[in-house]
């Protein structure tokens, strides 16, 4: 009995104590986006480390399409510059894999690419800062916002910001830090 307890505490503790799996649904312009990043999502993130598997799909409403050449044309439902900013975070997130975050909450909201450039990549060596201006200026940023449209149509997503925690969808009807921390022992 004492040891079929002992098996059953540890299961439960190691399903509650695991990392939690949250995956967001953004577009770079919309306030609603904005404001769960830099008011809810971020402090989050800073104040409890390692808590979060975090997946940000940056593109929203909108359709990709590619011409004769081979060329991915995106158009995003806040117009070009939401197209714009949607590339730098999405490049930031294929290059900095595991610490993409805060530049992406950094681009959020943003009214312009180039008051990105100057606000957001400051603080990276002159290498990274060249790699994402490339990326986001060119086809390779442009095909990344095409794959994050492909997820983002995949999902069925219709209302941004759209959260899954662990898989299930979240209505954010409460506060995000509530429901990550109904799901692990870890806060």
């Amino acid at each position: 009995m004492l040891l079929w307890l002992s098996a059953a505490l540890l299961l439960i503790s190691t399903v509650h104590g695991q990392v939690v799996n949250v995956t967001i649904f953004t577009e770079s312009q919309c306030p609603y986006c904005t404001r769960l990043l830099r008011e809810q999502i971020w402090p989050f993130y800073v104040t409890r480390p390692g808590i979060m598997n975090l997946q940000i799909i940056p593109f929203g409403k909108g359709t990709c399409d590619y011409d004769y050449n081979r060329n991915f044309h995106c158009k995003c439902m806040h117009g070009p510059t939401e197209c714009d900013l949607n590339r730098l975070q999405n490049c930031a997130i294929s290059y900095f894999p595991l610490r993409h975050f805060g530049l992406v909450t950094c681009v959020q909201g943003l009214a312009t690419l180039r008051e990105a450039f100057s606000r957001c990549l400051s603080r990276l060596s002159v290498r990274s800062q060249r790699r994402l201006v490339e990326c986001a200026t060119t086809q390779t940023g442009e095909l990344l916002n095409y794959y994050s449209m492909v997820n983002t149509h995949r999902t069925g997503v219709r209302v941004w910001p759209t959260v899954y925690v662990n898989g299930v969808y979240f209505d954010r009807s409460y506060p995000m830090a509530t429901k990550i921390c109904q799901e692990t022992y870890w806060c």
